[in-house]
């Protein structure tokens, strides 16, 4: 085996050693910044959610509204939440709400 050859398998071999560690972090890292993403909502979400339990609508259309309510605050606030995540929010202030 040439040289050049160890050198590339060296790398290679480190390359994905690092890769891994790097998957391993993601999926550590990820379901931490859903919670902060959340805790930083769950106001904005009680408030909407709230609010719309006064409103003459259907719970899809009350749903719908609180969740735009919470997306455009997020956005707002430079917050990268994701719809998942705000319907997420919007549903745990739902049953908060209900007691």
């Amino acid at each position: 085996m040439s040289i050049f050859a160890n050198v590339g398998n060296f790398f290679k071999s480190m390359f994905s050693g690092l890769v891994r560690v790097f998957k391993k972090f993601i999926e550590v890292a990820l379901p931490i910044a859903k919670q902060v993403i959340i805790a930083q909502l769950k106001d904005i979400a009680m408030q909407a959610v709230t609010e719309m339990s006064f409103e003459n609508l259907t719970n899809e259309e009350k749903r719908k509204e609180a969740m735009v309510r919470i997306s455009s605050y997020a956005k707002d606030q430079g917050i990268n939440a994701s719809e998942s995540i705000v319907g997420l929010v919007t549903e745990l202030a739902v049953q908060m709400l209900k007691g």
